[in-house]
């Protein structure tokens, strides 16, 4: 029992708090010390608090220190104008970029591609199969239906001068068909459909 006893007032003297002060000092050659016993005589000592952190100081920006709210707050301010400029600059960028990339080819399903008929209107075929990936305007078709009277007693074949346009549904992963459809005078003349892979 006297072991149990020893133990306990062992425990107990451990459990109390120190009350020693920590010393800090410079000695003449500039060194800095750190004790628990009284520093000597002459040295300019501080009491330190042993459950102190250090904290490193903060920066000074522009130079100066800032305390006040109202100047926390212009700087938080700055900061953030800064902070919108540069996201709006990238987010420029990002647009620019974004203009020069190609578009992604759309293809033509099949369930389209058999709605499409001759003699269709370039409005019907827009709204049939949409607009198409690559649109080629490639002039004027001359055509001489019949002929006309241009003196009296003359006739000499007509010919009219018709928009020659091809649009052209490029293949993709779901639909490995090119599709080419070509207008002659506003309306559709032929329909192609290669598989390409």
């Amino acid at each position: 029992m006297t072991r149990m006893r020893l133990l306990l007032l062992a425990l107990l003297l451990g459990s109390v708090p120190a009350s020693a002060q920590i010393y800090k000092w410079t000695d003449a050659q500039g060194r800095v010390h750190f004790s628990n016993q009284t520093p000597p005589q002459g040295a300019k000592a501080i009491v330190v608090d042993p459950n102190a952190k250090e904290v490193p100081p903060a920066p000074a920006a522009e130079g100066k220190d800032c305390h006040t709210i109202r100047c926390q707050g212009e700087r938080l301010e700055e900061r953030e104008r800064q902070r919108a400029a540069l996201e709006e600059k990238e987010s420029a960028a990002r647009a620019e970029r974004d203009a020069k990339a190609p578009k992604p080819y759309k293809g033509l399903s099949f369930s389209k591609y058999i709605s499409i008929q001759h003699g269709m209107s370039e409005g019907e075929l827009l709204g049939v199969a949409g607009e198409p990936d690559l649109l080629a305007d490639q002039g004027i078709a001359i055509a001489s239906p019949g002929t006309v009277q241009v003196a009296p007693g003359v006739r000499r074949p007509a010919r009219a001068g018709l928009s020659l346009k091809t649009w052209t549904y490029m293949p993709t992963t779901s639909d490995p068909f090119t599709t080419t459809v070509t207008l002659v005078g506003g309306r559709v003349s032929e329909v192609e459909r290669v598989r390409k892979f």
